[in-house]
């Protein structure tokens, strides 16, 4: 927000947005008076965080069981083995952000769509008892949480799952909370983490270990849709996507408080997974060009947001247009 306002004083031509109504300025301000939110290796976690083992429940979902969840438990096998789990099989695992809980749309959708594509492992983390609380509070137990999924994460290895077959997907607060539980994991790297608009109050670049990183797997993917506000603007991963220029999106009016932009990260990519239609994105020559200019004339180069391929080795800055109503992919808009 800081940023966007100096440009603005020094007359670099911003984005023009479909929803010029700015964002709610009060609440964000109130919000970072706090101190920023912890890492797992600060002393002052243990005085903020109060996530105990018992509040996160992790939910297992399968073709066998697409609809009841078995419930899988940190250092119990029998948990493990007597379940659907299939060591065969590829592990998804869904983290929902902000008051939200293992029920929300985001990983609800996701994990049905996943698994209308292809039988695997789908892992929902339900943390709702601390994220349902203030903001402020929810923040501060993102260290908690993510260090709850690393001991998780690290069980599965003991059980003989490869971090190789992992991919973690976090929405908001919860992609803070997977990328954590990267950089933690005791036999990683993840392979790939998906984060979906990563949430900005009370989190920043400079402090990295509290916030999902692109060195927290071998390979990060970042969605953006509500940058500099409810979400962060700058590039978080090793790909990052500004779909219509990543802080505000099409079809939401009045977003005054950011919410429907920030929610669209999570449906263009549970869209994304079952779509015909793809996401087509155009790789920009760098940040500046889409933020500061305010286009992306693209180098030539594309690239399909989302779906259930992961792009390795595709590393930049990639800009794409949506519709303003489900369904919300445009396909190539350059099939030349």
């Amino acid at each position: 927000m800081i940023l966007l306002l100096l440009a603005l004083c020094a007359g670099v031509s911003a984005i023009e947005w479909d929803a010029p109504t700015p964002y709610d300025p009060v609440w964000l301000a109130s919000v970072q008076m706090f101190p920023q939110a912890a890492t797992v290796n600060e002393t002052r976690f243990w005085n903020w965080g109060w996530v105990y083992q018992q509040d996160v429940q992790f939910r297992l979902f399968t073709r066998r069981n697409p609809f009841e969840f078995q419930v899988l438990k940190i250092n119990d096998s029998a948990s493990l083995w007597n379940s659907n789990f299939d060591f065969n099989r590829k592990v998804k695992v869904l983290t929902h952000g902000w008051l939200n809980h293992g029920d929300s749309p985001m990983p609800e959708s996701i994990k049905e769509a996943y698994l209308n594509v292809s039988d695997l492992n789908i892992i929902v983390v339900d943390w709702g008892n601390a994220a349902n609380v203030n903001y402020i509070l929810a923040s501060y137990n993102v260290a908690g949480v993510g260090r709850i999924l690393t001991d998780f994460l690290n069980f599965l290895i003991g059980e003989g799952v490869s971090m190789d077959d992992v991919h973690l997907i976090g929405h908001s607060l919860g992609a803070h909370v997977v990328g954590i539980a990267g950089a933690y994991v005791r036999k990683g790297p993840i392979d790939t983490i998906t984060g979906l608009d990563p949430a900005l109050p009370l989190f920043t670049l400079g402090n990295k270990d509290a916030r999902l990183d692109k060195h927290d797997a071998r390979h990060v993917e970042v969605i953006h849709t509500c940058g500099g506000y409810l979400g962060f603007a700058s590039p978080l991963g090793h790909i990052d996507f500004y779909p219509n220029g990543g802080t505000r999106q099409p079809g939401c009016g009045f977003d005054y408080r950011g919410l429907c932009a920030h929610n669209r990260a999570h449906m263009f990519f549970s869209e994304s997974i079952i779509s015909d239609v793809p996401f087509t994105a155009v790789r920009c020559k760098d940040y500046d060009e889409l933020y500061y200019q305010g286009s992306c004339k693209g180098t030539g180069e594309k690239l399909i947001m989302g779906g259930f391929d992961i792009h390795y080795g595709k590393d930049g800055i990639y800009y794409l247009k949506t519709n303003a109503d489900k369904p919300y992919a445009l396909g190539d808009p350059d099939p030349t």
